[in-house]
């Protein structure tokens, strides 16, 4: 199928991609079916700020082959125990608060294969990862590259810490590109006056500053920009800049309303 392959190279090639965050209290083969029919390119479920548990992530990965939809994870820790949600068929990770180039290595290590890491074998347990390959007739080292093709590794910026690795990070085969998670890196940036709100944080100065510089970064880099959590007039002004993956959320217990309107508006503003 090589789903993800395919979204890497569309990435690459320096397309937009939308992505939405999951959360607990959905029915996944309806909720696939109802976001690719919005027009996102991917899920991403959260799990580091939510309860989704295995037996559902794994539904939706049944629903994202079906669907030809990536089904992606946040995990809880950026160096937890997600390698079975690897094996389970997940296309790819957007590791939390990655600061050094050493946990972005680590990960890697982890997530890919030989020659890119030391991924631990677990080829047949689950059919979802070889999209209908015989692991018992396709050649092994087939298999592998195919996997490797079709994982993405997104480390997440959230401090000052990490935008002065992510030159070094971003240097790692295997990284597909970073996300800024604007929040946690506006609290860690400080200087938050009393009575401010979400937008206001995000929309700081010294925020800004960072967020261009992340930009520039990747650019220089070749690697992909992705943002989320701020609304759609700055999704917009941010593609400018070279932002390429827009993460929309969170839809929780069915309510899909509020990302069907931001989507559709974030794609009028830039003129789609």
């Amino acid at each position: 199928m090589n789903s993800t392959h395919n979204l890497k190279l569309q990435m690459a090639s320096g397309d937009r991609v939308y992505a939405v965050l999951v959360g607990p209290g959905n029915e996944p083969l309806p909720t696939v079916e109802a976001l690719k029919g919005m027009g996102y390119d991917c899920l991403m479920i959260d799990r580091e700020h939510s309860l989704v548990n295995p037996e559902t992530i794994y539904a939706y990965v049944r629903a994202g082959k079906e669907l030809q939809m990536p089904i992606l994870v946040r995990p809880e820790e950026n160096c937890a125990n997600w390698r079975c949600l690897l094996d389970s068929g997940v296309s790819g990770l957007m590791l939390p608060m990655v600061d050094t180039l050493e946990e972005a290595a680590r990960a890697v290590d982890r997530a890919y294969f030989p020659p890119l890491g030391h991924r631990g074998y677990g080829l047949g347990m689950c059919p979802f990862p070889l999209d209908g390959m015989d692991p018992a007739r396709v050649p092994h080292l087939e298999m592998t590259e195919y996997i490797n093709n079709n994982t993405m590794l997104l480390p997440q910026t959230e401090s000052l810490k990490a935008i002065s690795n992510l030159r070094r990070i971003l240097t790692l085969d295997g990284v597909t590109g970073t996300v800024v998670g604007t929040y946690d890196l506006a609290l860690d940036i400080g200087g938050i006056p009393q009575g401010a709100s979400r937008l206001d944080m995000t929309r700081s100065a010294a925020v800004e500053e960072s967020l261009a510089e992340v930009a520039r970064i990747c650019k220089e880099q070749g690697k992909t920009a992705g943002i989320g959590g701020v609304p759609p007039e700055d999704m917009a002004r941010w593609a400018t800049h070279g932002y390429r993956l827009f993460i929309f959320g969170t839809v929780t217990d069915g309510q899909l309303d509020s990302v069907r309107s931001t989507l559709e508006k974030t794609r009028q503003l830039m003129g789609e």
